[in-house]
């Protein structure tokens, strides 16, 4: 089963730590807090109730760097959906992220952004999966706290009372790190216009982190795009 990591990027109302702190310990997970724009700890330890362990052995870090600095694979929350233009914010829903995650092992990172703005777009860059909960048009945006609350109980349901069989270790983020580059270079050697590169990749990304590609896969799929780039290198020095 793979380990779950809240994290809570620059959390702004320490009610909601100490409620996300409460929805741990009724579900699952570990809690990392991200430069927390608060300065007392107070409201969210009155708030955590029984989850105030939770709160106690949180991670408080300065950057979102530093606490994905553990973690096999990166999961990012948003309410702004994007459409086929927009990659960067092309998003599956909570119960697929559950459904996805029943047959893999790893530490995996949930982010959840501010309550004012959510994650930027450079920390949307972050994630190798985007998430959002589906609400009604008219008013998209949770509160912090129930955010949370959704996704912990899809993904307990799913994890709790999922298939007993062999769970593949999901491949690793230097791997998948390492299978984009290869991709990077080979688009770059076939002529792709610059400023198309960036999306073509992330395309790319978000197809190898969807499909919840485990290690074994990766090796494999490194061997056949190091032979593509391989091939395209020695092509060009002989057209040169």
């Amino acid at each position: 089963m793979c380990e779950i990591i809240v994290v809570l990027v620059e959390p702004e109302h320490p009610g909601n730590v100490g409620a996300t702190a409460r929805l741990i310990k009724n579900f699952m997970g570990e809690l990392v807090i991200v430069n927390p724009k608060f300065s007392s700890m107070d409201e969210a330890y009155a708030r955590a109730k029984h989850g105030r362990d939770v709160l106690e052995k949180a991670r408080i870090v300065s950057s979102l760097e530093e606490a994905l600095s553990d973690v096999d694979c990166v999961v990012a929350t948003t309410a702004k959906l994007g459409d086929q233009y927009h990659v960067f914010r092309t998003a599956i829903t909570p119960q697929l992220l559950a459904e996805g995650l029943k047959n893999v092992r790893g530490r995996v990172a949930i982010l959840f952004g501010r309550e004012s703005i959510g994650l930027t777009n450079e920390e949307l860059k972050l994630a190798d999966i985007v998430v959002t909960i589906p609400t009604s048009a008219m008013y998209p945006t949770l509160n912090l706290s129930h955010a949370v609350a959704i996704i912990l109980y899809e993904l307990f349901k799913a994890l709790s009372t999922g298939s007993r069989r062999f769970k593949a270790k999901a491949a690793g983020r230097v791997e998948r790190e390492q299978a984009i580059k290869f991709f990077r270079e080979i688009i770059q050697m076939l002529g792709y216009r610059q400023e198309k590169i960036p999306l073509v990749e992330k395309a790319f990304k978000n197809i190898i982190s969807r499909a919840w590609i485990s290690g074994r896969e990766i090796y494999t799929l490194l061997g056949v795009l190091r032979k593509i780039r391989d091939c395209l290198s020695a092509q060009l020095k002989v057209e040169e």
